[in-house]
């Protein structure tokens, strides 16, 4: 009988701690996923009208300020506590001349760079579509942008290569999204 009695402790004593360690992982997950979120931001660029086909142009975007110690507090985190940040999404919206689309580009990059921090590729489309309509969503590269985001200003540069001559200027909104990974835990 004793020996029933130290089985059925031992097997309580094995679930007590299966439901401890469970708890800590789906706590642990939960608090990850807290450190997740996207930022957003959005930029203007222009292509010029007469832009010579089947060579390089490059068009600069005024910088943009990322507010990012807001939106890390926004979003409960601080700067130091950020593990990681991505381009998710980078999509281009013609806003005039109405009736504009992307056909007339053959290949286009955009590169990210601040005042401390070198120019990087973040995204970019090769063998545009003839029939690309007026959004066009973009390659984004992966690389990791969190001290780029951190920065208070950030620069992007657009360089694609016509397929047809354009006659009039082309403006772009650009929006770009990105995926914050802070580490919550560090604070426990």
């Amino acid at each position: 009988m004793v020996v029933v009695i130290k089985t059925t402790a031992m097997k309580r004593l094995t679930c007590y701690c299966l439901v401890i360690a469970l708890f800590t992982l789906f706590s642990c997950n939960a608090i990850k996923k807290l450190g997740q979120f996207y930022i957003n931001y959005s930029a203007q660029a222009v292509f010029p009208a007469n832009i010579p086909v089947n060579l390089p142009v490059t068009i600069n975007t005024p910088p943009v300020a990322t507010n990012s110690q807001q939106v890390f507090q926004n979003n409960n985190t601080r700067s130091d506590l950020i593990q990681s940040v991505k381009l998710d999404q980078l999509a281009l919206n013609i806003t005039s001349p109405a009736g504009q689309t992307f056909s007339f580009l053959q290949n286009i990059s955009v590169y990210i760079a601040s005042d401390s921090l070198p120019e990087i590729e973040i995204a970019g489309k090769q063998n545009i579509p003839v029939d690309a309509g007026d959004t066009l969503t973009l390659d984004v590269t992966g690389a990791d942008l969190e001290n780029y985001i951190k920065a208070s200003t950030i620069k992007l540069r657009v360089s694609g290569t016509t397929r047809q001559l354009v006659t009039s200027d082309i403006n772009v909104n650009m929006n770009a999204r990105f995926f914050v990974q802070a580490n919550l835990l560090a604070v426990l």
